[in-house]
């Protein structure tokens, strides 16, 4: 399967992955797609979808957590946000068990390299972003030996970092275009609003409350809402930082690209100590999928093809499926590239 844009869909396309809208199932895989699911689409804010052409259709992209277990992580924060807005009180127990099986997916994915590439549209980036933030969080956590009850409490916070927002009106939070410096330091409060919800709960222990008060702070002291440094700023929170910045530039939001993994991995590493905890960050980099599985890509020779398999051990140095020459003839007969056994070749660009 491999991933494209939405505008380069044609009908008849075969879609590789179901797509989900509002946790309900949309399209299923292996339907043909019609202009007019095309145009629904599209619609729906939906910039990408994956399908089988034939081409890389034994190429299987999977989610580090089970489609299962997503669903049931959305339907929990939705019915959080529910809550909080009517003043209901916390169901903790079912938020505990959702971050339970998200460990429990993760143990059993424990090898797999980061790449969050979901297909979604914007009406549930905040759901689905918490979640996100979440696996990443747990996969730094993994990586850095914490006990299972240190995960929980750790994804119990990241689960929760960004529940202030509901205290933030929705024409801020869901403005298509940049926020004004006025409308931002409203936005900036959700960071108290956020501790404030949270902290007077006996079911949430005060390190992970304290996460929503300081995903914003930075180790230099330049973040946000009390300037915090170094290791001033609790270790779950330098840990939920990383994570957040992560998903939050590698998909597409109405006022701006995503940026690619390879330049979300540039950005992390630029800012490493600055905006980083550089351990932790460390930590994180063993983790990241460079260039995911049906990513296009060029090599540094003029050849093209897709990303078919992972190097651990050597990020940049994929496994690449190559179709076309470099005056971009097809070949006859596709040729499979290990860049780990190939140092003169490099990936040229991402397409």
């Amino acid at each position: 399967m491999r991933k494209i844009g939405i505008e380069r869909v044609h009908a008849g396309d075969r879609l590789a992955k179901s797509i989900y809208i509002n946790n309900r199932l949309l399209l299923s895989a292996g339907m043909s797609l019609t202009p007019e699911f095309i145009e629904r689409l599209k619609k729906l804010g939906y910039c990408a979808v994956y399908i089988n052409d034939g081409r890389i259709d034994d190429v299987v992209i999977d989610d580090a957590i089970s489609e299962q277990t997503r669903n049931q992580a959305v339907r929990c924060i939705r019915e959080l946000t529910e809550d909080i807005k009517h003043h209901r009180t916390i169901k903790v127990v079912s938020l505990k068990k959702t971050v339970s099986d998200i460990i429990d997916d993760l143990v059993d994915s424990r090898e797999m390299m980061l790449s969050l590439a979901d297909i979604r549209s914007f009406d549930d980036y905040t759901f689905q972003h918490s979640i996100n933030v979440t696996i990443i969080s747990i996969m730094i956590g993994m990586a850095m030996y914490y006990t299972q009850d240190k995960l929980r409490d750790l994804g119990l916070g990241v689960l929760l970092h960004d529940i202030g927002k509901t205290q933030v009106p929705s024409e801020i939070i869901n403005k298509p275009s940049r926020l004004t410096e006025e409308e931002f330091e409203v936005v900036k409060k959700h960071t108290w609003h956020g501790f404030e919800l949270l902290r007077h709960n006996p079911e949430i222990k005060t390190t992970s409350a304290h996460v929503a008060l300081q995903h914003h702070e930075r180790v230099d002291g330049t973040g946000y809402p009390r300037g915090l440094t170094g290791r001033g700023i609790l270790e779950f929170a330098r840990i939920s930082t990383i994570a957040d910045v992560f998903d939050a530039l590698s998909n597409d939001r109405a006022y701006r690209k995503k940026m690619t993994t390879n330049q979300v991995y540039q950005f992390l590493l630029e800012k490493s100590g600055t905006y980083f905890d550089n351990e932790i960050l460390d930590k994180f980099i063993q983790k990241i999928t460079l260039y995911p599985q049906g990513t296009k890509v060029i090599l540094s020779d003029g050849r093209s093809g897709f990303v078919i398999k992972q190097n651990p051990s050597a990020p940049k140095q994929p496994v690449v499926r190559l179709f076309w020459d470099v005056t971009g003839k097809e070949f006859p007969k596709p040729v499979e590239v290990n860049l780990i056994c190939e140092p003169s070749l490099k990936i040229y660009d991402v397409l």
